[in-house]
């Protein structure tokens, strides 16, 4: 079975959702409202939930929004916490609310051993760093760019990268897919976001399962089977 562990479900029309049978999506959310309808998808698609709130909105978050994604997190008993982070690129202006929010998702991930899927644009050592001081067991650092070699660290502790449709247009996304070894990587879509002209959507994962496997230098059957041993390891499938 192919995998999309990063995808932003509640941004599909439910007609463009049934559309994607045949691919397990792992859906992360934005913020409360797409918490809960991450839920509802859940129950009705049985994609994989994960809660948070993603470091662009931490910055018009209330911390009564925190509060209430955390609830929701342990009432609803979801697999994931996701998507959180931080992010220094885009968002630096909010980078010490975003430790903070981070930090009690981390908390909450460790206490009920959660996975994490996490966004981390030019804050990777410190996204890996508090990933470990917060001594959590299984995270997802998606569509990773970072540098070449932080990826033994983050394979030390036992983590994952994906890689997504932007492979085929951006060279460092290429060389991280190129570097990193079989046993971290996982795929994904980050769908529906726009990047270079792509509207990136789960389908499009089986072309980069085709990259991947031609980086691997080996079948796409056997790639396919790498990577959902790798999903399935992370989000317990």
């Amino acid at each position: 079975m192919i995998v999309d562990c990063h995808c932003h479900c509640h941004e599909f029309g439910e007609e463009e959702l049934a559309k994607f049978s045949g691919i397990r999506l792992v859906a992360v959310s934005d913020d409360v409202p797409s918490s809960r309808r991450t839920l509802e998808l859940a129950n009705r698609f049985g994609v994989v939930p994960c809660l948070g709130i993603h470091p662009w909105n931490v910055g018009k978050a209330r911390p009564e929004d925190l509060s209430e994604v955390l609830s929701l997190i342990e009432k609803s008993e979801a697999p994931c916490v996701g998507e959180v982070g931080l992010d220094r690129r885009f968002v630096p202006e909010t980078y010490d609310k975003q430790r903070d929010f981070f930090s009690a998702f981390l908390r909450l991930a460790k206490e009920y051993d959660l996975a994490v899927n996490v966004h981390a644009p030019d804050a990777w050592a410190d996204v890996v760093e508090a990933l470990r001081k917060a001594d959590v067991d299984r995270a997802l650092i998606h569509w990773y760019t970072g540098p070449l070699d932080l990826l033994e660290e983050i394979a030390q502790y036992g983590f994952y990268i994906s890689i997504n449709p932007a492979v085929k247009v951006q060279k460092k996304h290429r060389e991280v897919a190129e570097a990193a070894g079989p046993d971290m990587v996982v795929l994904e879509s980050d769908g529906p976001y726009e990047y270079r002209g792509l509207r990136l959507e789960p389908p499009m994962v089986k072309e980069t399962l085709a990259i991947i496997a031609e980086i691997w230098r080996t079948t796409p059957e056997e790639a396919e089977e790498r990577v959902y041993l790798n999903a399935a390891r992370l989000f317990r499938l």
